[in-house]
C-alpha cells in the first residue's frame, strides 16, 4: 500500500513539472515583443541638387570651385587667408559658360554651404547658401562699376619720376608709424622708363596698343588663353603648386625686345613692382647687388578693386587696368649707375628678375597733410586716423634676394616667414594650339598665404625664354572613413574599430587650354587600413563599377614602413578586388586603384562606384560584411543571413541589418582618419561602445539621422 501511495505521489510530481514547463514556454512566447530590423541605413551622406552660376563674369573657360561646410577664410579683407587644416567637401568645374548643375553627394551635416572660387576673373569669390529641400543655389554677382564711373576714377595730378615719397622702396620703416628707420636694404631704384601720376601711380610710359609692335601686344585670343591658364594655375588664398614655385629667373633664349603685360592682381595692397637683369658672369649674391628699375609704381588693379570693394566711393588709388603693357629697356652699364646706351634689345643669355615692395605705394610719406593707405583717399573710412599695417617685406624672383622683417608685427600679420629670402614668384607657361609658349609670372606680396596671384604678368615675345612648366591638369580630392565590426552575425561590442580604412578619392581633370576641354581622365581610390585590437583574421576588398570606357586599371600598394609605391596585381573576382586577406598583417598599408578612362567625361554622375567591405574566404564561399542595406557579392555565403543578431531579408533587399541602434558597419563622409586618433583608434577605448565616445551618436541613430548629423565631429561631446 505504501508503494502504491509513493508511486502516485511521484507521478503527480512529474506531471506537475511537465505542466509547469509547457505553461512557462507559452507565456514567454506570448510575452515576446515583435522585433524588426532597424530601417535606418546609418548613412552620413545627403544627395543635393547643386546649382552654381558664374555667368555674370567673363571667365575665359570653365570655373573651378570648392564647397566648404563652414567659412574657410579668416582675417580681414586686406589679409584674408584660408584657415589652417580646412578642406573642401566638394570640388568641380562649371561648364564653359560658368554654370554647374548636378546632383552631388555631400556630408549630411553640411546644411550651410560656402562656395569659393579663386578664379582670377571672378571677384564674387565667396558665396553662402543653405541646403533647402535637397537643393542649394549659388549665383555670383558682378559688382564692377559702370564705364562712366570707371573713367572718373582718377583725379589727375602732376607727373613725377622721383622717389621722394616712396622712400620705403629701399628702406625699412617703423611698423607702427611708417617712418623711415634709416636702415637701407636695397639700392635706390632707378626710374628711367618715364614718369607717373603722383596721386594714382599710373605710368605715362604704357604702350599704345593701337600703334605698338604686334610682337609685343597680346591678341584678344591670346589674352583668353593667358587668363584660362592663370585660372588653372593660381587659386586665390590657396597654396600654389610646388612645381610652379621652384623655377629660376627667366632666361632670354634669343636676342629680343620684351614687354610685360599686366594681367591683374588680387590684393588690397598697393604694391610697387620693379625689374632687374643679370647674366651668369654677374649674378647677384646680395640684396644690394640688385639694380632695380621701376616698372609699376602702383599695381592696384582697377577691375579687382572695383569688384572686390563693391563700393563706388572706394575706388581710390587705382593705377592699372588689366591688359596694360610696358616695354622693358636694357641698360648695359646700369651696374655703375650709368643709364647710357639704353636699348630695347635684351642680349641672349640675359636673366630677367622681378622684385615687389609690399604696399610700397600705400606706405608713402605724408604729403600735404594726407597719409597714404591701401587706398588714396586721405584718412579713409576704413582706417580713419590709424595707419594701416606696415610691412618690411620685399618679394624677389631670385632665391635668396627677398627680404622679410616682421619685428613689431602681430603674429597674425605675417604667418609665413621668409628668413632665407626665398623666391616669392611663380613661373609657368601658356601654350596655344600652335605650340607657341608665353611666360607668366605671379607674385606673392605679403606673408599670410602662398597663392602667388597678388600681381600676375605675361611676357612677350613668344618662345623668348627658357622652358617653363605647362598647366595641363587639375586634381580634386576628398576623404572619408569606413568602420567595421568583425563579429557579424553575432552581437559585437560596437566599438567600431575592428577594421577601419580611410578612403581618398582623387579625380584628375585633363585640361586643354584654348579648346576649353576639361574632362575627368583619371580616378584614383586609395584605402589605408587602421584598426585597434582584434584576434580574427579579416580581409579588405572593394567592388568597382565603372560607367565610362576604361583604358586601364592600375593597382598599387604603399609600404607603410618605407613609403615605397609598387605596382601589384590584387586578386580580382569579377568586379571585386581583394586588396588583402589579412588586414592585421598589413596594417597601415595603402591600397591604390587607379582608373584611366579612354575618352574622359564631364558629368560627375559618371564617376566609378567603389564599395569597400571586409571578408573571410571559406570553402563554400565568402563571409562578408558590407554597409547596412548594401548587397553582398555573388560569392557571399547567404546562410549567414537571418542568424544570430542579423535580421537580413535578401528577398526584400535588406542586408546586414539588426534591430538595435548600432550597425555592423558605417561610412563617415567628409572626415579623415586623424579625427579618430583619440577615440576609435585609442587602445584604452577598446570594447567601449561608440556611443560612449560620441554622446550624439545615439540621438542621431534613434532619429534616423534627422538630428546631430555631425555627431562624429564632436568626440566626448566637444
Amino acid at each position: 500500500m505504501k508503494r502504491i501511495v509513493l508511486f502516485l505521489a511521484i507521478a503527480s510530481l512529474v506531471s506537475s513539472c511537465k505542466d509547469k514547463e509547457v505553461f512557462d514556454a507559452d507565456a514567454a512566447e506570448a510575452a515576446k515583443p515583435q522585433v524588426t530590423a532597424n530601417s535606418f541605413d546609418f548613412a552620413t551622406i545627403q544627395s543635393v541638387n547643386l546649382s552654381v552660376d558664374y555667368s555674370a563674369f567673363k571667365s575665359y573657360g570653365p570655373v573651378f570651385f570648392s564647397v566648404y561646410s563652414e567659412n574657410p577664410y579668416e582675417g580681414t579683407d586686406e589679409s584674408i587667408s584660408l584657415k589652417e587644416g580646412i578642406t573642401p567637401i566638394f570640388e568641380a568645374y562649371t561648364d564653359t559658360k560658368g554654370k554647374f548643375s548636378e546632383k552631388i553627394c555631400l556630408p549630411s551635416y553640411a546644411q550651410d554651404l560656402y562656395v569659393v572660387t579663386g578664379n582670377f576673373m571672378i571677384t564674387d569669390n565667396l558665396i553662402n547658401a543653405k541646403v533647402s529641400y535637397g537643393e542649394a543655389k549659388i549665383v555670383a554677382t558682378n559688382y564692377e562699376g559702370s564705364e562712366s564711373r570707371r573713367a572718373a576714377r582718377l583725379n589727375r595730378a602732376a607727373q613725377t619720376d622721383q622717389l621722394d615719397y616712396l622712400y620705403q622702396l629701399s628702406y625699412e620703416v617703423d611698423v607702427t608709424t611708417g617712418a623711415n628707420t634709416g636702415n637701407q636694404v636695397y639700392k635706390d631704384w632707378f626710374t628711367p622708363l618715364g614718369s607717373w601720376d603722383m596721386e594714382s601711380g599710373r605710368p605715362n610710359y604704357l604702350l599704345d596698343k593701337a600703334t605698338a609692335d604686334d610682337r609685343l601686344i597680346f591678341s584678344d585670343e591670346e589674352m583668353e588663353g593667358l587668363y584660362e591658364t592663370v585660372a588653372n594655375a593660381l587659386v586665390a588664398n590657396q597654396t600654389c603648386r610646388e612645381e610652379y614655385r621652384i623655377q629660376a629667373d627667366l632666361t632670354v633664349e634669343r636676342e629680343s625686345e620684351i614687354s610685360a603685360t599686366f594681367l591683374g592682381s588680387m590684393t588690397c595692397w598697393n604694391n610697387t613692382l620693379g625689374y632687374f637683369y643679370y647674366n651668369d658672369a654677374n649674378k647677384p649674391t646680395s640684396l644690394k647687388d640688385l639694380n632695380i628699375i621701376m616698372l609699376f609704381p602702383n599695381t592696384q588693379d582697377g577691375k579687382w578693386r572695383r569688384d572686390w570693394c563693391k563700393n563706388p566711393n572706394f575706388y581710390g588709388n587705382i593705377a592699372l587696368e588689366r591688359g596694360d603693357v610696358v616695354k622693358l629697356m636694357y641698360y648695359p652699364n646700369i651696374a655703375n649707375g650709368d643709364l647710357s646706351g639704353a636699348t630695347s634689345k635684351f642680349p641672349k643669355g640675359t636673366k630677367i628678375g622681378f622684385i615687389m615692395k609690399s604696399n610700397g605705394w600705400g606706405m608713402q610719406a605724408t604729403r600735404d597733410g594726407k597719409k597714404f593707405f591701401n587706398s588714396y583717399n586721405g584718412l579713409d573710412r576704413y582706417h580713419e586716423a590709424t595707419l594701416s599695417r606696415q610691412y618690411n617685406v620685399w618679394a624677389a624672383s631670385t632665391d635668396g634676394l627677398s627680404y622679410c622683417n616682421t619685428n613689431g608685427l602681430k603674429k597674425d600679420d605675417c604667418k609665413i616667414q621668409n628668413p632665407d629670402g626665398s623666391s616669392r614668384t611663380a613661373k609657368f607657361a601658356y601654350k596655344n594650339e600652335d605650340g607657341i609658349e608665353y611666360a607668366i609670372v605671379g607674385f606673392e606680396d605679403a606673408c599670410n598665404d602662398l597663392d602667388y596671384d597678388d600681381i600676375v604678368l605675361a611676357l612677350k615675345p613668344a618662345n623668348a625664354f627658357s622652358k617653363l612648366p605647362l598647366v595641363e591638369d587639375k586634381k580634386t580630392s576628398s576623404t572619408g572613413v569606413y568602420a567595421f565590426e568583425d563579429l557579424w552575425p553575432s552581437k559585437g561590442d560596437y566599438d567600431m574599430n575592428d577594421v577601419m580604412a580611410e578612403v581618398t578619392r582623387e579625380k584628375t581633370y585633363s585640361v586643354t587650354v584654348g579648346k576649353q576641354d576639361y574632362k575627368i581622365r583619371q580616378e584614383i581610390y586609395s584605402l589605408t587600413t587602421y584598426q585597434n585590437i582584434v584576434n580574427l583574421k579579416t580581409g579588405l576588398a572593394a567592388t568597382i563599377e565603372t560607367k565610362e570606357p576604361v583604358s586601364s586599371i592600375v593597382m598599387k600598394k604603399v609600404n607603410p614602413a618605407t613609403k615605397d609605391t609598387t605596382e601589384v596585381n590584387f586578386e580580382v573576382d569579377g568586379k571585386t578586388y581583394l586588396l588583402t586577406n589579412d588586414v592585421k598583417a598589413e596594417i597601415g598599408t595603402t591600397y591604390i586603384i587607379e582608373i584611366n578612362y579612354r575618352n574622359g567625361f564631364t558629368k560627375l554622375n559618371n564617376v566609378a562606384v567603389v564599395k569597400p567591405f571586409i571578408f573571410r574566404t571559406m570553402s563554400e564561399g565568402r563571409w562578408e560584411v558590407h554597409l547596412p542595406y548594401e548587397a553582398p557579392t555573388n560569392r557571399m555565403i547567404t546562410s549567414f543571413f537571418g542568424t544570430e543578431d542579423d535580421m537580413s531579408v535578401p528577398a526584400e533587399g535588406k542586408y546586414f541589418v539588426r534591430s538595435g541602434d548600432y550597425p555592423f558597419a558605417f561610412y563617415l563622409e567628409g572626415v579623415s582618419i586623424s579625427s579618430f586618433k583619440e577615440t576609435l583608434l585609442e587602445r584604452a577605448n577598446e570594447k567601449r561602445k561608440i556611443s560612449e565616445l560620441y554622446p550624439d551618436f545615439l540621438p542621431w541613430a534613434t532619429s534616423n539621422g534627422a538630428a546631430h548629423a555631425d555627431w562624429y565631429l564632436h568626440p566626448f561631446g566637444k
